[in-house]
């Protein structure tokens, strides 16, 4: 079962590793927010799929979308970061 904990890791640092890439490219927190949630839905796929092939039991599919709902609990915190950004540059002006 560590092997799925890393694996957890692994693919939360990477949906946050891109979404950053993805805010240099284009200083936007909500398009950062919007890409975190697509990659819940990629990642849980993935993550699903690679549990089912590993434990051969139809169950481990839970894992997929265990990890889906962390990547989009984590897009939700980006997106009120997102939300707080904006509100204080409106107060700023």
């Amino acid at each position: 079962m560590n092997f799925f904990i890393i694996l957890y890791v692994v693919f939360i640092v990477s949906a946050n590793l891109i979404g950053f890439l993805v805010f240099k490219k284009s200083k936007n927190l909500y398009l950062v927010a919007l890409v975190i949630l697509g990659l819940a839905g990629v990642f849980g796929v993935i993550g699903a799929i690679w549990a089912v092939s590993i434990l051969e039991d139809g169950f481990a599919a839970f894992f997929g979308f265990n990890l889906a709902s962390y990547l989009f609990f984590n897009s939700i915190i980006v997106l009120l970061f997102a939300f707080v950004g904006s509100i204080i540059k409106k107060i700023k002006e």
